[in-house]
């Protein structure tokens, strides 16, 4: 963070969101004096921000003194549909996008058992390609390079469901490959694969993440032609696609960039 924006800084809103975010991953609740410990505050510091939030009706005091958040932030998510949110500010830089690089794009989520097409754009003078309609849906499959790219940017905890849900019912070893896949997802930032659904398609696909470096969606690119015969393209092709993604990130409020707490498989 840069001195201009140290200056600018809000330190009863810092505060308060610190508490908020913190209370987010926490279960069963916290102390007044385990709360400022966590937040690396004292108690005094901690004390009229939890006097104010909880007069909000953003988190709870129960008898034993734990905070807990309520449902406050539910309700407000729930007058602003996220999905809704993430296309509106996804699908002007997908056109950019479309048009930097000459080829259709679409924007995937992750809902139950199915991955579903939230959004598309293709550019103004598309001679040649592949593209996928708004509300197409596929199984979450590890077949498919969005379903790997949003499961390699999960928390830790969720690892073992995701993985199950990718590879039930596959061979023996199934599993391991995808683990070491997702592993190198994370460490190339994108996944660049040939596609497993139609021929001579090379799919690019980059994560849209959250605050917490989650992947919300996956920002997806089917190329025409091998990647392999044509690196110098693909190149062109994946730094937009990362460039596109990240920006769409920070518009939702994520953290483009920000290496997430360990995700599936790590």
């Amino acid at each position: 963070m840069n001195d201009e924006l140290k200056k600018s800084r809000v330190p009863a809103l810092s505060k308060g969101l610190d508490i908020i975010e913190l209370l987010a991953r926490e279960q069963f609740g916290l102390t007044q004096k385990d709360l400022a410990a966590r937040v690396h505050r004292s108690v005094s510091e901690i004390f009229r921000v939890l006097g104010e939030l909880e007069e909000r009706g953003y988190i709870a005091r129960d008898s034993a003194g734990l905070y807990t958040l309520t449902l406050r932030l539910f309700e407000l998510a729930y007058l602003h549909p996220p999905t809704k949110r993430l296309v509106s500010v996804s699908v002007g830089r997908m056109e950019r996008l479309a048009n930097d690089i000459g080829m259709a794009c679409h924007l995937v989520v992750h809902q139950g058992t199915q991955m579903i097409v939230v959004a598309q754009a293709q550019p103004d003078a598309l001679l040649m390609g592949w593209n996928v309609r708004v509300g197409a849906t596929f199984p979450f499959q590890h077949s498919y390079p969005s379903a790997r790219t949003i499961a390699a940017y999960q928390l830790a905890e969720s690892a073992p469901e995701i993985l199950f849900s990718l590879t039930e019912g596959e061979p023996s070893g199934t599993r391991q490959r995808l683990e070491d896949r997702l592993s190198f997802i994370r460490e190339q930032g994108h996944e660049l694969s040939r596609s497993a659904v139609v021929p001579g398609i090379t799919d690019v696909s980059c994560p849209v993440l959250n605050y917490l470096g989650v992947a919300i969606a996956a920002l997806t690119v089917p190329m025409v032609g091998d990647h392999h015969s044509e690196s110098r393209h693909s190149d062109a092709v994946i730094s937009a696609v990362k460039q596109a993604a990240a920006e769409i990130s920070q518009a939702v409020g994520g953290a483009p960039g920000r290496a997430n707490d360990t995700a599936a498989g790590g």
